[in-house]
């Protein structure tokens, strides 16, 4: 996505040189910046003058002086600090710890990772579509118990099944909803969608729908699959009701962010099998407390929020947000600039 100019370019407060801010720090080193990268920035931008803030001190101390920001936050309580800043660019593509009201009326400029984990998420939520179907979950926990099942897959339901003729809803095509619309259509499923902005049917899509459409998306899909951005409207757009309309051999599955599901109406849903599963990598509480009722849940499988982790993320975003510097500096519109009122 392209969207309009930033309201300054070329060279930073003052006439001096852009101060670029890289804070990528994290106790998971897969979330880190790749070592050297920053030297390999230096050395391709010779004309900016960047600093590497290892850690909360030098985040705060360098702030002040920063005209663009590469960091996965900034806090509420550091925004009036950022007195030069113009443009901030985030590696994830969750955007709602940034929309606070400061930040959202502020010039700033935001851009995201949109796009950059589309392809392992669609394969993940792929994976736990295909564990639901062929049962592999229940395979493993017979495995654990060194039982042969054979006839237990026969004899209880659902019995395995193919894909190949299941209809899939996906809620969000974006991204990542694209990209499973794209793998699930390889594999012989009818693939119905929801896009909150109009536009072409794409080619690997069945049916597209509008927000307007989920009653039919819910009633008629095998799979619903949640992959849309948090937002108002999808906050909590899966209750009682939504479970309500999907079928009895229906599954839930969402790689999105937990808000967008009740979790409470969702185990009374299965506990009373008005759907026959479902699988959640995203919850409301982040680590999943272990008193939640999800773990005890019938049908559910969890996935600890890494759908779209894989360990060349950060230097994917880091070479566009060096795309995107050069689109900074000759004052050329950004890739990926959120808008701030729709929320992504």
């Amino acid at each position: 996505m392209e969207a309009r100019r930033p309201r300054r370019t070329g060279g930073g407060s003052d006439g001096e040189p852009v101060c670029v801010l890289l804070n990528l720090f994290s106790h998971r080193k897969i979330w880190n910046l790749p070592e050297g990268r920053d030297e390999e920035m230096r050395r391709r931008f010779p004309e900016v003058r960047f600093t590497l803030a290892a850690g909360a001190a030098a985040f705060r101390e360098n702030l002040p002086k920063a005209d663009v920001l590469f960091s996965w936050h900034l806090p509420p309580g550091m925004l009036p600090h950022a007195r030069r800043l113009r443009w901030l660019h985030t590696p994830a593509a969750g955007i709602e710890h940034l929309l606070y009201p400061a930040l959202r009326a502020s010039e700033v400029q935001i851009t995201n990772g949109r796009g950059l984990a589309g392809d392992a998420m669609a394969e993940h939520a792929l994976a736990l579509m295909l564990t639901l179907s062929r049962r592999i979950h229940d395979a493993v926990r017979m495995q654990i118990a060194q039982k042969w099942s054979q006839d237990l897959f026969w004899a209880s339901e659902p019995a395995p099944f193919r894909l190949a003729g299941r209809t899939l809803g996906i809620v969000g095509l974006g991204g990542i909803g694209s990209e499973l619309a794209r793998r699930a259509r390889a594999l012989g499923m009818r693939v119905m969608g929801i896009r909150r902005r109009p536009g072409p049917r794409p080619r690997f899509v069945d049916v597209l729908l509008g927000p307007e459409g989920m009653p039919q998306l819910l009633e008629q899909s095998d799979f619903v699959v949640l992959s849309a951005p948090l937002t108002p409207e999808t906050r909590g757009m899966i209750g009682a009701a939504q479970l309500g309309r999907m079928r009895k051999t229906a599954y839930l599955i969402n790689v999105g962010r937990g808000e967008m599901v009740n979790e409470s109406a969702l185990v009374r849903a299965l506990r009373a099998g008005k759907i026959a599963g479902a699988a959640l990598d995203v919850f409301q509480t982040e680590p999943l407390p272990r008193r939640s009722i999800l773990w005890r849940a019938p049908n559910l499988l969890i996935s600890p929020h890494y759908a779209g982790t894989y360990p060349e993320h950060v230097a994917r975003a880091a070479d566009l947000f060096e795309e995107n510097l050069r689109r900074f500096l000759r004052g050329r519109s950004l890739r990926n600039l959120v808008d701030k009122e729709a929320g992504y």
